[in-house]
């Protein structure tokens, strides 16, 4: 698609859960595979140059950060340092700049959790149930349960919903309080979390 004839709305969306992404995986693979956590905050944020991934973040200071040993401490610091910080600070940006809605950029947010803690738990399954706790008490913090929220599997209908770690797909499902606006795209129907997927299931994108 040409650039002019991108929404930018859309294109703000993309990069903020780039963004979102990429700092979940960071804190939640520090914390759970190394009990250490990078000091995530906006401040220590920079863009890197020299990085060769589509998400050119870097730290300031590679030793600046925080021992993690429990889960309820690791879930303590990312909210304090990637919620409350770095993400609140891109969610404000996004909003100023792009003119995307605020229920968009959070929703994005705790989707793209939901997807960090998958790939985490699958790339490294003698760690799923460190993930899987961590994951449930960050999904129970208000700013980022704002995003979204488990609900029932039988009030979803087929294809609709997200897995997580830790949870029974049989029994409930993640869905986002939000739309990423991505099916403004060529060929991309709705996410299976979106928030508009289960009154229209037949408009989510397979193998999302």
């Amino acid at each position: 698609m040409p650039a002019d004839g991108l929404d930018p709305k859309v294109a703000v969306s993309a990069v903020q859960v780039g963004l979102a992404s990429r700092l979940w995986s960071v804190a939640l693979a520090s914390a759970v595979l190394h009990s250490w956590l990078p000091d995530l905050s906006s401040t220590s944020l920079l863009a890197s140059p020299v990085h060769r991934g589509q998400v050119p973040l870097a730290v300031r200071d590679l030793a600046a950060g925080y021992a993690v040993d429990s889960p309820e401490e690791a879930a303590r610091r990312i909210v304090g340092t990637v919620v409350g910080s770095s993400l609140r600070d891109l969610h404000e940006a996004c909003a100023r700049e792009g003119r995307t809605p605020p229920r968009v950029l959070v929703s994005n947010s705790t989707s793209s959790l939901v997807g960090a803690l998958r790939v985490l738990s699958a790339r490294r399954p003698e760690h799923a149930g460190r993930v899987a706790e961590l994951g449930n008490l960050l999904l129970a913090d208000p700013a980022v349960r704002a995003g979204g929220d488990l609900v029932p599997a039988a009030d979803l209908p087929p294809g609709v919903g997200t897995t997580v770690p830790g949870v029974d797909p049989a029994e409930q499902a993640f869905v986002r309080s939000g739309c990423c606006v991505f099916y403004h795209l060529p060929e991309h129907g709705l996410c299976p979390d979106c928030v508009l997927a289960p009154v229209h299931p037949g408009r989510v994108t397979e193998a999302h």
